[in-house]
């Protein structure tokens, strides 16, 4: 998702759009089956990356998480939505929500 932003959302310090996911499913014998995506939380925000590790196991992968302020109210995501960040200079950023802290609007987010 990208382009502007919807009219009346906050635009301080807004350098990223943030989509914030949670699946929808039912648990059955063979685990937990996905049926649909609900979108919980769709709005500019800004983002603090922290520093970020590169990990080796069997592959190379990136690990790292960042620090999200909410332009509104984040009472409705819960830890385990996944989140989605595309940053002001082109880059998407895919994670999941770790923590929510309503008291500032703030999501910690693990990539």
């Amino acid at each position: 998702m990208s382009g502007p932003l919807p009219e009346g959302t906050f635009q301080g310090f807004n350098n990223c759009a943030l989509t914030v996911t949670r699946a929808e499913g039912e648990r059955t014998a063979a685990g937990f089956e996905q049926t649909s995506t609900q979108a919980i939380l769709q709005q500019g925000a800004d983002a603090q990356e922290s520093g970020r590790a590169l990990e080796r196991a069997q592959q190379l992968y990136e690990t790292g998480d960042v620090l999200v302020f909410a332009g509104e109210g984040v009472e409705d995501v819960r830890p385990g939505d996944s989140a989605e960040l595309d940053m002001d200079d082109g880059r998407t950023l895919n994670g999941s929500v770790e923590e929510v802290i309503s008291l500032d609007n703030s999501l910690l987010l693990t990539l």
